[in-house]
């Protein structure tokens, strides 16, 4: 991998090698725009890890109408710019380069933060809000407190700034013609849409110096087909050569906008590596300017044949950084297979969402740096600890235990570990990457050199021979079953036994349960084509509640065009033959469907009687993941084996 690690620049700015981790909004920030501890740790993290340049997370400009989330940095508070330079001096001793991102929402900001919602045009939102038409004295005042921040963040000694014109923020607002509809010099041709941008890039240039760094993040095209006029490659490669012209240093490419309807702004797992590759191909043939390509990039190995294709000059690591911080130092020292890479879960924006900050999956330590910044506590000296459980939460424990020095061995009944990351991965072909974290784990564990016996369903008595101070038990979670009697019948089957193939499911089928395991059954069985018709029942009155809204999208649109019937607010009632009874929560009202199998996907529950079995017998013993807790996600299991595994004493 020589062009991965070869040095590059932007502008004068030198950049160790080719890897930049691109500007993702994390919620780490403080109300006051400052950095926290939390921020800072994480951006170190990966400065550590080797990566050779930061773009930070977004900037705002103003706090009249330009705040996208409570929690950014703000660089135009003088009494910030201390934090700020402490924060850049803490990337710059690793010899890791860092820009800033300037970022106003447009219209996508919310009318709760702000005091009124700005665009090029006045045409409604993705959330039907109608924003305000920018006068000149608003554009004006805005490329002011753009200059003003480069101004203050050159100040702080960050070595460029990036103007985020992608994902249907303002600047990309101005450069599509689907959402700027102006008629003065701000609309119509293409260098009139680039103006904020290109007299953006010369006024801070004219300020901060020409040898300060202004890099351009933008959307290539914008995969909109509900907008004719949105953007389409040519027309991002005719905004490429303007902003050339006008003395971009750099080109971001990206894509998307908020508008996209099928998750090519976000990328769910179901997204190859590489799949619009081609398009950043376009833009760099039409520029001589360096470029930076986010192809959602997995692997160095992926990384390393784009450089050599020819497709980008940079690496644009997004979510892999998230996913983990040491990908570029694992990568250089021949580790590849060390590293924990992203499975485009989306848990990420889910919890920017929901709990307002970052976290991983496959990353415990997303979000909590600050809290788990200090090395491992190696004080196992050769202490025996047993881990019951080859699944997410045991391999975590088992690695963490192993690096701290105990003596760790790992039981699991199957004949290989993964648990339930195996089971998910066998759904669709995409879902392989889940397969990835196991892989991981396992090269992790034999570093450790962390014993593990397979085909080995361990009992109390088991493992009592091995003599352990401690008991770490990962079983996992058992199904739901509402009535056992029904697995007695032939044509009724557990999810998990259709997805291992250990039951043949054909004809007209009947999915009790729409949570992510039952559409991604119903979507595999319409792959394989053995299902004529696949009716989903489920009694939340939502089909894929709880799912993240592009990851459900991801799903669905697999199924599009498919005899697929859903049933929202359809609680079971009882299976009798080749018929399934269903009361209407509404009305109560009873639904018979008559199905030639039915399928159970119900959930799992706890596997506390195992747990409180190894609790008789020994003193020590730690439940993780679904054993310890309602089942739920990989997130938590990793988190469960990470934490537990860490924290524990061997002392106490």
């Amino acid at each position: 991998m020589e062009k991965l690690f070869e040095k590059g620049y932007i502008g004068s700015c030198q950049i160790k090698n080719r890897v930049v981790m691109t500007a993702m909004t994390t919620g780490y920030a403080g109300q006051d725009g400052k950095p926290t501890e939390q921020l800072v740790r994480y951006y170190e993290a990966r400065a550590k890890g080797g990566v050779g340049l930061i773009v930070t997370e977004i900037f705002r400009l103003n706090n009249e109408h330009g705040v996208a989330f409570p929690r950014q940095m703000y660089a135009l508070d003088s009494n910030n710019i201390p934090s700020l330079a402490q924060m850049t001096a803490r990337v710059h001793q690793y010899g890791t380069k860092v820009f800033a991102q300037l970022h106003h929402g447009g219209s996508t900001n919310m009318p709760v933060l702000n005091k009124r919602i700005v665009a090029p045009s006045p045409i409604p939102n993705v959330t039907g809000i109608m924003p305000e038409e920018m006068t000149i004295e608003d554009i004006n005042e805005l490329k002011q407190q753009f200059v003003q921040s480069a101004v203050a963040c050159k100040a702080a000694d960050f070595d460029g700034v990036e103007l985020h014109g992608a994902h249907g923020y303002l600047l990309c607002e101005f450069l599509s013609p689907a959402s700027n509809q102006r008629t003065d010099q701000y609309g119509g041709s293409v260098e009139n849409r680039c103006r904020i941008i290109t007299e953006l890039i010369q006024e801070i240039k004219a300020v901060c110096g020409k040898d300060f760094p202004v890099a351009v993040r933008f959307s290539a095209l914008e995969f909109d087909p509900d907008h004719p006029l949105s953007l389409k490659i040519e027309d991002g490669v005719e905004i490429a050569k303007v902003l050339e012209k006008a003395g971009a240093d750099a080109l971001d490419v990206s894509c998307g906008n908020y508008f996209t309807k099928y998750g090519e702004n976000e990328e769910p797992y179901s997204y190859a590596q590489g799949w619009r590759k081609e398009n950043t191909r376009k833009v760099k043939e039409a520029v001589s300017i360096p470029v930076i390509g986010v192809n959602t990039i997995k692997t160095p190995e992926f990384a390393e044949t784009l450089l050599e294709d020819g497709i980008c000059d940079f690496i644009g690591l997004g979510r892999g950084s998230i996913a983990d911080p040491e990908w570029v130092r694992k990568a250089q020292t021949g580790r590849s297979n060390e590293i924990y890479k992203c499975i485009g879960c989306i848990y990420c924006f889910e919890s920017l969402m929901n709990v307002g900050y970052v976290r991983c999956s496959v990353n415990p330590r997303a979000g909590k740096e600050a809290v788990f910044h200090e090395e491992l506590m190696k004080n196992g000296n050769g202490r025996k600890v047993a881990v019951v459980g080859g699944g997410p939460a045991g391999m975590m424990a088992a690695n963490i235990l192993g690096q701290r020095g105990f003596d760790v061995t790992l039981f699991e009944k199957d004949g290989e570990l993964g648990g339930d990351l195996l089971l998910a991965g066998a759904t669709a072909p995409y879902k392989e990457k889940l397969i990835w974290i196991r892989n991981t784990l396992q090269a992790r564990l034999e570093k450790t050199n962390v014993k593990v016996v397979l085909h080995c369903e361990a009992t109390s008595e088991i493992v009592r021979q091995y003599n352990p101070e401690a008991v770490f038990v990962a079983v996992g979670g058992q199904p739901f079953i509402p009535n056992p009697a029904y697995l007695e019948k032939e044509n009724v089957s557990l999810a998990e036994e259709v997805i291992r193939k250990e039951k043949d499911v054909q004809g007209n089928v009947v999915i009790i349960g729409a949570g992510l395991t039952g559409l991604e059954t119903a979507e595999m069985l319409f792959r394989e084509g053995k299902a004529e018709k696949i009716t989903i029942a489920d009694m939340v009155p939502q089909i894929g509640q709880g799912m993240y809204p592009s990851v459900f999208i991801d799903v669905m649109k697999e199924m599009a065009g498919k005899p697929l019937e859903l049933l929202p607010g359809h609680m079971l009632k009882d299976i009798e033959g080749n018929k399934v009874m269903l009361t209407k929560c509404e009305d109560n009202s009873e639904v018979v469907l008559e199905a030639d199998h039915i399928i159970l996907s119900l959930g799992l529950k706890p596997k506390k009687d195992l747990v409180k079995a190894f609790e008789k017998e020994f003193n020590r013993v730690i439940p993780l993941g679904e054993a310890r807790r309602t089942p739920g996600r990989v997130a938590a299991s990793m988190e469960d084996g990470y934490v537990m595994a860490r924290g524990f004493d061997p002392e106490a």
